[in-house]
């Protein structure tokens, strides 16, 4: 079967091998998925007001396709739940701390 990665997200995700070859890099399918905030109240605290804030996972997601996975943001994975929404795992960093790859996905449980 073929697999089909389409990244949802604005930045290539490239994942690298224990040596920090490049084995594959998926690029930003021009299409970002973001979910809107939902925010209710939740009382206040010393007069100051709390509200609940969670992103909403009825939101327009994309459909499910045999074969196809999203790379997603960790949030998008976690609001929606979905076994063909992937996350970049085991990030690698340069040495200025920013991220370069990663060396494997991840579904949210």
């Amino acid at each position: 079967m073929v697999i089909n990665l389409v990244n949802l997200t604005p930045h290539p995700v490239t994942v690298v091998d224990q040596d920090g070859g490049t084995i594959l890099t998926v690029q930003p399918s021009g299409q970002v998925l973001r979910l809107p905030e939902v925010t209710t109240p939740a009382g206040e605290i010393q007069g100051v007001p709390l509200v609940r804030k969670a992103l909403d996972p009825a939101a327009e997601l994309p459909p499910r396709q045999k074969g196809t996975y999203y790379i997603v943001s960790l949030p998008v994975a976690q609001a929606a739940r979905r076994e063909d929404f992937i996350i970049p795992d085991d990030l690698v960093r340069d040495k200025q701390g920013r991220v370069i790859g990663c060396r494997r996905f991840a579904v949210v449980a």
